[in-house]
Parts: structure tokens; C-alpha cells; sequence
């Protein structure tokens, strides 16, 4: 009895090697969206936890701007990005913004990012 060797047909890895080529394409141009995000979020977090409250809505744009230009982020405005609300005891910052990357001709990769920070 004869047995046939089995693999994969060179068609088959073709599809594999598109596949993979595909989701690194997609990495690719969403991978840097995500490292501004968490660039971002660090930068909003580390503003001091006691001041933000007493802190008025231009200072604390002005304090993000100039975190933003250190870390590089220049694609994105602090005005367009960040809603401050004051409350009475507490302040809250809105991180909500996306970003659009094209991907191959009229396919583009939308990511949508938001998330609050509460300070008391």
C-alpha cells in the first residue's frame, strides 16, 4: 500500500502568507494610534491630583499642550480631544477622539478612543 505524502499545496500557502500580510498591514497602521492613546492617557494621569481641581480649564490645557510637545503627540489638539468639566468637588476630564488610517485604497481603519478621569 502506497501512502501520499500530505501538506499544504503551494496554493494554500499563498493564502496563508496573504492573510498574515494583511493583519500586518492592519498592525501596522493601528499600532501607532494605540501607543499615542496610552501616551495620552499617561500624560492626563500624571497631572498633579491635587491641583487639577483648583486649576482653571486653560491652565490645564496649557499644562497638557506642553506634556503633548515633549511626548510628541502633534497630531492631536488638547482642545479638540479633551472636555474638562468642574463640578463642585470634582473635575472630570473626557478623553474622546479618533483616529482614521487608510489602509488600501478606499479602505480605511477607524479606531475610536474615550475614557473620563475623575479627580476629587
Amino acid at each position: 500500500m502506497k501512502s501520499k505524502q500530505g501538506g499544504a499545496s503551494f496554493l494554500s500557502w499563498i493564502l496563508i502568507a496573504a492573510m498574515v500580510s494583511a493583519l500586518g498591514l492592519i498592525a501596522a497602521r493601528v499600532a501607532p494610534a494605540y501607543v499615542d492613546y496610552r501616551t495620552i492617557i499617561t500624560l492626563i494621569e500624571s497631572l498633579p491630583r491635587d491641583q487639577v481641581r483648583t486649576m482653571s480649564k486653560a491652565e490645564i490645557r496649557e499644562a497638557l499642550h506642553k506634556r503633548f510637545l515633549i511626548n510628541n503627540i502633534r497630531d492631536l489638539d488638547v482642545n479638540q480631544i479633551v472636555d474638562i468639566d468642574h463640578k463642585r468637588d470634582h473635575t472630570v476630564l473626557s478623553l474622546r477622539y479618533e483616529v482614521r488610517q487608510p489602509l488600501i485604497y478606499n479602505i480605511s481603519v477607524v479606531v475610536s478612543f474615550d475614557r473620563s478621569f475623575d479627580y476629587t
